[in-house]
């Protein structure tokens, strides 16, 4: 998906599929969300990262949290990261 126009069609259409998906709420703080036109899209691993505008990488972000988080990834997928990372290796006999 190309980059578009914040009030486009296709961005209120990916906007109300992630809706579906997650609630009317910002993902990170959990405030609902009046109007989806107070949502933002954000991606969770950022689009520096993973180049995709593929829903299942977007969540709805007030536009704090949005700002806040940035082009950062999430503190629970570093957790999970750095664990993984950590985790001593298994040999198989």
């Amino acid at each position: 998906m190309s980059r578009q126009r914040p009030g486009s069609n296709r961005r209120r259409a990916v906007k109300a599929r992630v809706a579906r998906r997650q609630g009317q709420r910002c993902f990170y703080c959990r405030t609902g969300f009046a109007e989806m036109r107070e949502a933002t899209l954000d991606h969770y691993v950022p689009y520096s990262l993973w180049h995709t505008w593929r829903p299942l990488n977007l969540v709805l972000a007030c536009v704090g949290c949005n700002q806040s988080k940035s082009d950062r990834l999430p503190w629970p997928l570093v957790w999970v990261l750095l664990a993984h990372a950590s985790a001593p290796l298994e040999v198989a006999a």
